[in-house]
């Protein structure tokens, strides 16, 4: 199954460490769990696009620091290919930005929130057992950087998860399309790294708190890493 990572993280603009670039870290997310996928990379954030829709069986869009609202002509392209992808039929997988974007492409609506930051490690219930979720839980944790929220879902999809700060954490649209709000593929060291970026927030109630959750607690990385798996083989 050939799958193309489609990063919306423009690489001047970020300060993470991701260990290489942002596709080298959601390559090694996905091969947490066993699968038989041929990656390729594009930097969408840089007007990096598959030639042809058709080129791929799948495509994960990542989180980004860019708002799904926004009008950069590489977010407006990216709202275009996601809709050629959707009409052709293929699986989408969206992480953050990503869940944000595909949500806003199909007809859904994302804002900033009036809640503010989503920010650490936060425990959500999965409402919805779907037959990719191999192992069911109906309680996870995922770390999360976020002030925009999918408010509006887009036609046809239907809610998996959420929390009272977020209500969409997790969304599909039948056997095509999942969203995420949360960033599986974070390690605790990308979550350190961000937190310890973010001076700006140092001393407020929201960074203590989220220092304090990802020193006490650990995300299921492992298995949303094989929940993706599987729903992409699906």
């Amino acid at each position: 199954m050939k799958v193309a990572i489609l990063n919306a993280i423009d690489p001047a603009k970020s300060q993470v460490n991701w260990g290489g670039s942002p596709i080298d870290a959601y390559i090694r997310f996905l091969q947490n769990a066993p699968d038989d996928f041929a990656f390729t990379g594009y930097t969408v954030a840089l007007n990096q696009f598959p030639a042809d829709p058709d080129l791929y069986d799948g495509y994960v869009i990542t989180g980004s620091p860019s708002g799904a609202y926004e009008t950069d002509p590489w977010i407006l392209t990216l709202m275009t290919f996601i809709r050629q992808c959707y009409h052709l039929g293929k699986k989408l997988v969206g992480i953050c930005f990503g869940h944000q974007i595909i949500a806003q492409a199909l007809g859904g609506h994302v804002e900033k929130s009036a809640k503010g930051w989503g920010l650490g490690l936060k425990p959500f219930a999965v409402n919805s057992s779907k037959p990719w979720m191999t192992e069911p839980s109906p309680h996870c944790s995922l770390y999360f950087v976020h002030q925009d929220q999918v408010i509006d879902l887009p036609p046809g999809a239907e809610q998996l998860a959420g929390n009272d700060f977020c209500p969409n954490v997790m969304y599909a649209i039948g056997e095509q399309v999942l969203g995420v709000q949360g960033h599986p593929e974070f390690t605790p060291e990308i979550m350190e790294g961000i937190l310890a970026s973010r001076n700006e927030m140092e001393n407020s109630e929201v960074y203590e708190t989220a220092v304090a959750s990802v020193a006490n607690g650990r995300p299921d990385n492992q298995l949303f890493a094989q929940w993706i798996v599987n729903f992409l083989q699906e």
